[in-house]
């Protein structure tokens, strides 16, 4: 005897908006994977053959952490990024090795993050350092 769930939906008999439910998770898995661009990508990578990290959703979530503090200390990672290509690389490379991944998140969850940083941030110095070359004093 089948059961309710082989059954067609009777307002959805060829099972289109199944079809749509699947489509759009794959469009938004693309979109996250656009928003990793290649700078950051070659950084992941850099790591990976360095054999320092693996590459993979938890490393790219890593390495959006920064960029996220960063915004948290009025700096600006695409500028950085743009002016100081070594600089961000060596930002995210650190990142992509710290150990307080959940800390960091947690702290940037709940907005105490650019209070918090320096105690457990691996960026703490080199970011403190930016933040007095901003404000124009080294």
């Amino acid at each position: 005897m089948p059961s309710s769930a082989d059954k067609p939906e009777p307002f959805d008999p060829l099972g289109i908006a199944a079809a749509m439910g699947e489509w759009c998770c794959l469009l938004k898995a693309a979109q996250e994977l656009r928003d990793v661009d290649a700078e950051m990508m070659d950084t992941m990578l850099e790591a990976d053959a360095a054999g320092t990290t693996p590459v993979g959703p938890e490393a790219a979530t890593k390495v959006r952490s920064i960029a996220n503090l960063m915004r948290s200390l009025n700096l600006d990672p695409e500028a950085i990024r743009r002016n100081e290509p070594e600089t961000m690389r060596r930002l995210e490379a650190a990142c992509l090795g710290c150990t307080e991944r959940r800390r960091c998140a947690r702290e940037l969850w709940v907005g105490t993050d650019a209070g918090t940083y320096q105690e457990f941030c691996p960026n703490a110095a080199p970011l403190d350092h930016l933040r007095r070359l901003r404000r124009g004093s080294c």
